[in-house]
């Protein structure tokens, strides 16, 4: 889970930007609030999901590429080191910003132990990288400026490795750490490898992993099943139908020809209840690229990486993830999270939407609440409804949150003004 992703001179982001999932000490009075955190250690409550609004163009799908812009430095940041420059996705609507560092810090708890890991990166190389671990209190791995490393004396296998200098300028030392079993390097990376990050636009590309799960586990494929019946599309059952592919010539030069192999190819299939002739319910198998919804398809399709989250325990991140989904499936999808039976592993769900039915003080506590809005330079600013003062009073927990919202008393509004004044001519 996550407690806490920081971030700076990143994207639109200019300022440093704090995306906190700690529960506030606000008490909630409409709703019976206790599944939307978990108590991962003494006296910290860790909030199980949180959703984004703002207008487009405000920088809520920058905040998500900053989430994986930060997981694909440490899995993909040591390849090709002596010929590679860092892609660093800068602030760059400021000329001295754009040549500073961007700026990264999680905290996070995985398997009983809280991780705290962070990193300045430029093109040329690392500037700092930190990694601290807490199971009573926190104690450092080790501190990064430069090619100059701090290591407390216990981490032999990192000692060994800096000694030597086997980390290069451009190399991160948790992934080293963890190539060499490093144990606090190792539980961090096992963490971000199940950090998980999709779009919920592209939401066909994760028909694959769903079908390939489905065909590996009938376990898996029951909870498929389960989740769809759970969302009430009327579908009794869902089966794979796998047939081969046309075979398919190429022709090389004037005459050659090759002829390749036919693949297998993977379709979903639903089963539903139909009248037959004698006005019998009987159940009657259905292509399902044809025959359901696309908001069906696409709930079907993202149902491995869901089911996958669920039952590891890991975050999902997803970008529109209401596109297509009819507002009250994407709250039954939220409330998988918010509910303990369904989510006994503590997985967490962070999504951004443009679904305003879903600000409703009954299903999410105002620290679950984000939005980000642009300022007169460009730059995007992240801030939570918790932490929202107009006029110096913060938000009731008993007020019409969708209905404020689309008054303009959040912001994060689209300006349609001039937009507005181009019609009426």
């Amino acid at each position: 889970m996550i407690n806490r992703f920081s971030f700076e001179n990143m994207l639109s982001f200019k300022e440093p930007q704090a995306f906190s999932l700690k529960a506030s000490a606000k008490k909630e009075r409409l709703f019976d609030d206790s599944q939307n955190y978990v108590e991962n250690a003494k006296d910290v409550k860790t909030l199980t999901s949180a959703v984004l609004y703002g207008a487009n163009a405000s920088g809520k799908s920058n905040l998500i590429k900053a989430f994986l812009h930060f997981r694909n430095f440490i899995i993909t940041g040591n390849q090709n080191l002596d010929s590679m420059e860092f892609v660093v996705p800068n602030f760059q609507l400021d000329s001295e910003k754009a040549k500073m560092p961007a700026q990264f810090e999680i905290d996070c708890f995985w398997k009983g132990k809280n991780y705290r890991y962070g990193f300045s990166v430029v093109s040329a190389g690392i500037e700092e990288e930190w990694l601290y671990v807490k199971e009573r209190r926190e104690s450092e791995v080790f501190y990064r400026k430069n090619q100059s490393f701090t290591i407390p004396a216990k981490h032999k296998i990192l000692h060994e490795l800096t000694s030597k200098k086997m980390v290069h300028s451009k190399a991160f030392l948790v992934t080293i750490g963890a190539q060499f079993n490093d144990a606090a390097c190792a539980g961090f990376l096992e963490w971000v490898h199940h950090f998980n990050i999709i779009s919920g636009i592209e939401d066909r590309s994760y028909k694959a992993y769903t079908v390939k799960r489905m065909k590996e586990s009938s376990a898996f494929s029951k909870k498929v099943v389960e989740l769809i019946k759970f969302a009430d599309f009327g579908i009794e059952d869902i089966s794979i139908n796998s047939f081969q592919g046309q075979n398919i010539k190429l022709t090389v030069g004037d005459s050659s020809s090759v002829e390749l192999e036919p693949s297998t190819v993977d379709d979903l299939m639903s089963k539903r209840f139909v009248m037959n002739s004698k006005g019998i319910p009987e159940l009657k198998e259905f292509h399902f690229g044809l025959f359901e919804s696309e908001g069906t398809q696409k709930f079907a399709h993202i149902a491995g990486p869901i089911l996958d989250v669920l039952e590891n325990g890991s975050v999902l991140v997803i970008d529109e993830l209401d596109t297509k989904l009819h507002p009250e499936l994407t709250e039954r999808l939220v409330l998988l999270f918010h509910n303990k039976e369904m989510n006994p592993n503590h997985a967490q769900l962070i999504f951004t939407s443009h679904n305003t039915n879903l600000l409703d003080a009954k299903i999410f506590r105002r620290d679950q609440i984000f939005f980000v809005e642009k300022d007169a330079f460009g730059a995007s600013n992240l801030y939570s409804l918790a932490d929202f003062k107009k006029d110096g009073k913060s938000t009731r927990n008993d007020e019409n949150i969708e209905q404020n919202y689309l008054k303009g008393k959040y912001g994060a509004l689209p300006f349609l003004g001039d937009f507005d004044n181009r019609l009426n001519r």
